[in-house]
């Protein structure tokens, strides 16, 4: 790999891995699904939008929602079951309780999401909602070296 690469983000899904590199050029990303690799760049002269925007993540609330519903509630029926089993319940109080922080996080701050969109491919870089200044610090140099990058072309 180059040594003139900064990586700006890691975005990791349940089957897939994505990096996403700034260069002086463009943007690198490296992304693995399965035993695959694929690596594409997006040349700030291609870049036709930039976008931030907010998202909870439906799916991942309906996961860990879920999840944090089950166990608590196994929990809680251990529990009224029989006052004296709390030791048994206990583990799923605990293993509850993760999920359901977890739950309670995404829905407070949520996710902030900055795409960049070329003519033949797209950039994502997603950040967790208790970083909004690193994802807004991101976005502004995107756009500003799109900006430059555009103008210069422009120009005879």
């Amino acid at each position: 790999m180059k040594d003139d690469r900064v990586l700006l983000c890691r975005n990791n899904d349940l089957f897939s891995r994505e990096a996403v590199y700034q260069t002086a050029e463009g943007l690198d990303v490296s992304s693995s699904q399965a035993f695959s690799l694929h690596d594409r760049r997006l040349l700030y002269d291609d870049v036709q939008l930039v976008t931030l925007h907010s998202d909870r993540g439906l799916w991942y609330l309906l996961a860990t929602g879920a999840a944090a519903a089950l166990l608590l509630a196994i929990a809680i029926f251990i529990v009224a079951l029989d006052t004296s089993m709390w030791a048994v319940a206990l583990p799923f109080f605990i293993f509850g309780a993760a999920p359901l922080v977890s739950f309670l996080v995404r829905l407070a701050v949520g996710r902030e999401t900055v795409t960049i969109h070329g003519r033949r491919s797209k950039a994502i870089l997603r950040f967790s909602g208790l970083r909004k200044h690193r994802s807004r610090e991101i976005y502004g140099q995107v756009c500003s070296l799109v900006r430059r990058a555009q103008s210069a072309g422009r120009l005879p």
